[in-house]
């Protein structure tokens, strides 16, 4: 069998030539089942297939991390990731092992190094666990800790002191938000990585049926949380992803207090490049199956709503596309830096009846100096019956650090359709005066339409999306 860590290493040198852009932090990740071993009969949800310490902390299988053995668990991979720039971090499921609890593990008092004790007595993990409350989506595997014990802080305490000594900065905690939230072991995790006095970023999912609302308990703990569930390459999740981004936009979440700072809805991975399938026993092995201009879409959308970027792909195989798409400045700069990021309702449409031969870049580019003759559709009224046949339309707003908008339009149907918006409408969104004059730059296309009059319109491919950067200033 390869050494992974090697494989890894190799992995992170062919695409570190692009994670040192000045101003922006890139952390590495290992997603879950790292502690599984691979083997015929181990699955998502299998049993028994866990590498498990003495004191029933799960730990990197060494058939697949070489390095781990002895007890080193990642601390030479998280060395070799620190040694390049970036940071380093690793999927984790809430509470604790079922494995742990049928075999009742001793638990560790990282103040002694001994057994924990108290009242007499030594606690073992079969008096934390949570029987009632195991993981909704992976019950054969863990299960909530009672955070009210003194046993069951000390648990997780153990779990994080070893985190910390791997060298970890990032840790994505699964099955503690959404449909499985268990705010008590959230605040529990937060509170002992800040008193173990290392800067750990936090991340929550899945964000099954999250709310705004379900947010307001937990976000002064973490860094972000996933609001949506797993999402893989398909449009249909995709289109998904619009209205739970409003409700979060709409909701002041986007960058909100939280536990170094800010908090951020996450609206979980990007499915890019080469990749796998959920639930498969083998790495990525084909291409992404969203076409280009969905994944200019699902990066535009991301960015307009501050998501944190995550690719999900593998960089052995990063072909220049998915290099330059990931990497593009106005987008990086849109999620790193702007402000006021929020739908922008005053969009219409008008369905192109005629075929409009492609742009180089798929896309056709029209602005008109005055309002399109034929409105069809707006996202806050229906002109006509029709226009219900072709209303997915969508659209972002939100303002940069030199004072320029950046207005996105999304067409969700399955045709080209002609998006517009009167200048005159910005204010509406943005709360400030704004010309009804401005200088427009399309990302996508690289084209600049230099100054342009009272509304701008555009048409946009099935699927596609356009991005402007508009200066009204001068």
């Amino acid at each position: 069998m390869p050494n992974i860590s090697a494989c890894f290493s190799r992995r992170l040198e062919r695409a570190g030539f692009f994670f040192s852009s000045p101003g922006l932090e890139f952390y590495v990740v290992i997603d879950f089942l790292w502690y599984r071993r691979n083997i015929n009969g181990s699955s998502v949800d299998s049993y028994g297939y866990d590498n498990i310490d003495e004191w029933g902390r799960l730990v990197p299988d060494p058939e697949r991390w070489p390095s781990s053995r002895n007890g080193q668990g990642f601390k030479t991979v998280s060395q070799k990731v620190h040694e390049m720039g970036l940071k380093f971090g690793i999927h984790l499921m809430g509470g604790i092992s079922t494995e742990s609890v049928n075999n009742n593990k001793t638990i560790l008092d990282v103040t002694t190094g001994l057994p924990y004790e108290e009242g007499g007595r030594v606690w073992h993990a079969g008096d934390i666990g949570l029987t009632n409350m195991h993981c909704s989506w992976m019950k054969n595997g863990f299960m909530s800790v009672n955070t009210a014990l003194g046993a069951g802080r000390a648990f997780l305490r153990s779990l994080y002191q070893q985190y910390v000594d791997w060298g970890i900065d990032f840790v994505k905690i699964d099955c503690v938000f959404g449909d499985d939230l268990d705010k008590k072991q959230i605040i529990t995790i937060s509170e002992i990585l800040e008193d173990l006095g290392r800067s750990v970023l936090i991340s929550l999912s899945p964000g099954t049926h999250a709310t705004p609302s379900m947010a307001d308990g937990i976000i002064d703990y973490v860094d972000l949380y996933r609001i949506t569930g797993d999402f893989w390459d398909n449009w249909n999740e995709i289109t998904g992803h619009f209205n739970v981004a409003r409700d979060f936009a709409a909701a002041k979440k986007i960058g909100a207090a939280g536990a170094h700072g800010n908090s951020w809805p996450d609206l979980d991975m990007l499915p890019l490049g080469w990749i796998t399938d959920p639930g498969v026993r083998r790495g990525p092995y084909r291409r992404s199956k969203l076409t280009l201009d969905e994944q200019r879409t699902m990066l535009t959308l991301w960015s307009m709503a501050k998501s944190p970027l995550m690719f999900g792909g593998d960089t052995r195989q990063l072909d220049d596309t998915t290099l330059n798409l990931i990497t593009n400045p106005t987008l990086l700069e849109i999620n790193s830096n702007s402000a006021n990021n929020t739908e922008f309702p005053y969009v219409f449409s008008d369905k192109m009846s005629m075929p409009v031969p492609l742009a180089d870049s798929h896309l056709e580019q029209r602005l008109h100096m005055n309002k399109p003759k034929k409105i069809e559709m707006s996202l806050t009224a229906m002109k006509t019956n029709k226009a219900k046949l072709y209303s997915e339309v969508r659209s972002w707003i939100a303002t940069g650090q030199r004072g320029e908008i950046y207005l996105s339009f999304f067409n969700l149907n399955p045709y080209r359709t002609t998006i517009s918006a009167n200048f005159g409408d910005l204010q509406k969104a943005l709360g400030s005066s704004v010309r009804t004059s401005c200088k427009c730059f399309e990302v996508w296309s690289g084209k600049d339409f230099g100054a342009v009059e009272g509304t701008i319109s555009i048409v946009v491919d099935s699927h596609g999306c356009a991005l402007f950067v508009l200066n009204c200033n001068t």
